[in-house]
């Protein structure tokens, strides 16, 4: 086996879901080869994907590895994004992946500076890793990386999840970045257990012990206080209608 094709085996597969996944049997995604996996947790400064707690328990029952995410919105304030996600999620546990920050749509961001831009990314990468302890992971597409956030060096220090669908065996990593973490290489996959027909697919750019050494470490968050996972009813409630109301003026189901 060549040194490439020793590389590629050694990917661990995953997957990312939000409510459009509706309910997932995980026992059943677990067997069907699934290491890892990433599950929406906030939109915004309110909205809290109503799956979240259910994929969040379960998952840590069934042994699958965990982690969450945002999805930005450029517009709305950025203390209340940061506070929305680290109160939905709680308390981060030693074996959790790192938190991520989703951030995609140009269009979103067209009205601010780069340099506005990479103050919002930033904001929240440091605000959050403040509140939970850990270093959270950016995910982003090649070319947002480049062409809504000029490829700055300060993205450089975070884990790098990049979306990138290609036949190719690898993404094209963007700067500032030398190499990719994760790579979510289809937005159309099937997996057992879930009965949605287009489950975003990922790889991890190693092998399991690679995986756990970016996995929170109880040493990250014994500092941290402890805080149980949540959201108000109040913002389950808007979430619920908010995402009733996108779905019907959208017409079709989409990843965020």
């Amino acid at each position: 086996m060549t040194e490439n094709n020793r590389a590629t085996a050694e990917r661990l597969f995953g997957i990312d879901v939000s409510r459009y996944q509706g309910t997932i049997d995980w026992q059943k995604v677990k067997a069907a080869g699934v290491k890892y996996a990433f599950i929406k947790a906030t939109e915004g400064q309110t909205f809290v994907d109503p799956m979240f707690a259910r994929n969040w328990r379960e998952l840590k029952a069934k042994g699958i590895p965990r982690g969450a995410y945002h999805f930005f919105r450029p517009s709305t304030n950025l203390q209340g994004q940061i506070d929305n996600f680290c109160k939905v999620v709680g308390s981060l546990e030693p074996g959790d992946l790192p938190p991520v920050l989703d951030v995609e749509v140009p269009s979103l961001w067209t009205h601010l500076t780069v340099k506005q831009r990479l103050a919002l990314v930033n904001g929240w990468m440091k605000g959050v890793e403040e509140k939970l302890g850990v270093k959270p992971i950016i995910y982003l597409s090649s070319s947002f990386a480049g062409d809504v956030l000029g490829g700055d060096a300060s993205l450089r220090p975070y884990i790098l999840w990049v979306a990138h669908y290609t036949s190719r065996p690898s993404p094209r990593v963007p700067a500032p970045w030398a190499d990719w973490n994760f790579w979510q290489y289809s937005e159309s996959g099937t997996v057992d257990g879930i009965k949605d027909q287009a489950v975003d697919l990922n790889h991890f750019n190693g092998s399991a012990a690679a995986l756990d050494s970016i996995k929170v470490s109880a040493r990250a968050v014994t500092h941290m206080p402890k805080q149980e996972p949540g959201g108000t009813g109040w913002q389950r409630a808007i979430s619920v209608v908010y995402y009733a109301l996108s779905d019907l003026l959208k017409g079709r189901r989409t990843r965020s």
